[in-house]
């Protein structure tokens, strides 16, 4: 995403035109406009650029920046995002595929490694908390507003519920039943089912079909590691596979945007 952090980079640059508590006011506001993962990422820049160069000939006529947003700035973020295109199907999947990928595959590759093949809390604990790291931001969006809006709140909440109280549940009932054992023939199955959606998917959105058979390659690793007996190459495959789900985690095409196109 070379083209968007040029663009994120000169808003950047723009935004230190902008002084004193203006400046904190504004930062605030583009970073509420930045987290909203549902729109066009290009049209976000260029409504901060607008609102950048429209805050600045105001400050530079004398005018406070928390005029131009009254005394509700969540609603004139959320009134300026309405206008703006949504990201493609694709750019979705290319956002969120892979932090799916990353939780499901990471919990498979610790049970190769405890051979157990048991849904734990031990097992799903560090992928959770990746997944957190990755997604909790759009959760939290407008709590640094003054004003915190009961949307925020309740984001708050849906973070709190699918992050801590989900996974403190299955670590509560995995240790009392034997339910969340898994054979390895499901285990199996399941690879090579994940392993063929993304192959399907590849061929559906072409903008990102190399990440898509990226993750068709990590399953495989998966699959040969329920395959091969205990040893130390399974622990090897575990290590590989963790290692380049990780880094795929980190890889998103160039968005074609609309704006951007014209």
């Amino acid at each position: 995403m070379k083209k968007l952090k040029q663009l994120r980079t000169a808003n950047d640059q723009q935004l230190k035109a902008i002084h004193g508590t203006d400046y904190t006011y504004t930062e605030t506001v583009i970073g509420y406009l930045r987290t909203d993962l549902r729109k066009d990422p290009y049209a976000i820049e260029q409504a901060i650029n607008d609102l950048l160069t429209t805050l600045t000939d105001a400050q530079t006529a004398g005018h406070r920046v928390a005029a131009f947003f009254s005394d509700d700035p969540q609603t004139a973020a959320d009134n300026i995002l309405k206008e703006l295109p949504r990201v493609p199907a694709w750019y979705l999947f290319d956002q969120y595929w892979p932090i799916v990928m990353f939780l499901f595959a990471s919990i498979i590759f610790t049970m190769l490694v405890g051979q157990e093949h048991r849904l734990s809390l031990s097992s799903i604990a560090s992928p959770v908390a990746v997944v957190f790291a990755f997604i909790g931001v759009p959760f939290a969006r407008g709590i640094s507003f003054n004003k915190v809006s009961s949307k925020t709140i309740f984001g708050l909440l849906i973070a709190f519920a699918l992050f801590i109280i989900v996974p403190l549940l299955i670590g509560y009932f995995s240790a009392k039943t034997n339910a969340f054992s898994f054979s390895r023939p499901l285990l199996i199955s399941f690879c090579v089912g994940i392993g063929l959606v993304n192959l399907c998917l590849a061929g559906y959105f072409r903008t990102i079909a190399l990440l898509l058979i990226s993750w068709t390659g990590i399953w495989l690793l998966a699959l040969l590691g329920l395959l091969l007996p205990a040893s130390s190459l399974t622990v090897g495959l575990v290590i590989a596979g963790v290692l380049c789900a990780t880094l795929l985690l980190f890889y998103h095409p160039e968005p074609k945007s609309v704006i951007a196109a014209n």
